[in-house]
C-alpha cells in the first residue's frame, strides 16, 4: 500500500513539475532572438536613425519619407507594434505631430533595441525640455547630442542616459 501511495504521489509531483519547466523552456525561447530577427532590427535601427537625422535636420518632407522606409522595415523585422507610431509621421507633413508620434515610436522601440544586443553600440539619449519639460528620449549611434525634438534650436541639450 505504501508502495502504491508513494508511486502515486512521485507521478502527481512529476505531472505537476512538468508544465512549468516546459512554461519557462517557451519564455526563454520567447527572449531570445534570432540572427535573422538581428538583422532586420539591425535595419529598422538603420532606418530609425536615419528618420532621427531628419528631425535633426528639422525636415518633415525628409521624415515623412524616412519613416515611411522604417515603416517598412519594422514590418520586415515583426514589430507591427510599431509601425502605427511610424505611419503616423509618414501620414503627416507638421513636424510637431511628427515629433509627438517619433517620441511615441521611441519609447516603444528602446525596449526592443535592448533585447536584440545588437554588435554596435546605441545610446540611449534624454531631453529634459521635450514636450514642455516633461522630456523625452531617443537613440543615436553617437554618443555627441543631437536633439531631434528641437533640432537646430537646441541642438545640444540633452545626455546620454545609456548605451546599449
Amino acid at each position: 500500500m505504501k508502495t502504491i501511495l508513494t508511486l502515486a504521489l512521485a507521478a502527481t509531483l512529476l505531472a505537476c513539475s512538468s508544465p512549468k519547466q516546459e512554461s519557462s523552456t517557451a519564455e526563454a525561447t520567447a527572449e531570445t532572438v534570432t540572427v535573422e530577427q538581428k538583422a532586420d532590427l539591425s535595419a529598422s535601427v538603420d532606418a530609425y536613425m536615419s528618420l532621427k537625422d531628419a528631425f535633426v535636420a528639422t525636415d518633415a518632407a525628409k521624415a515623412k519619407d524616412a519613416a515611411a522606409t522604417l515603416s517598412t522595415e519594422l514590418k520586415k523585422a515583426g514589430f507591427e507594434s510599431l509601425v502605427a507610431s511610424s505611419d503616423k509621421i509618414a501620414g503627416s507633413e507638421d513636424i510637431k505631430v511628427q515629433r509627438a508620434a517619433f517620441y511615441e515610436l521611441t519609447t516603444a522601440f528602446i525596449p526592443e533595441v535592448k533585447k536584440a544586443e545588437l554588435t554596435s553600440k546605441v545610446y540611449v539619449q534624454y531631453c529634459p525640455m521635450a514636450f514642455d519639460n516633461t522630456g523625452a528620449n531617443w537613440l543615436s549611434k553617437s554618443s555627441e547630442i543631437r536633439n531631434p525634438y528641437f533640432g537646430d534650436m537646441m541642438l545640444k541639450c540633452g545626455k546620454v542616459e545609456e548605451e546599449i
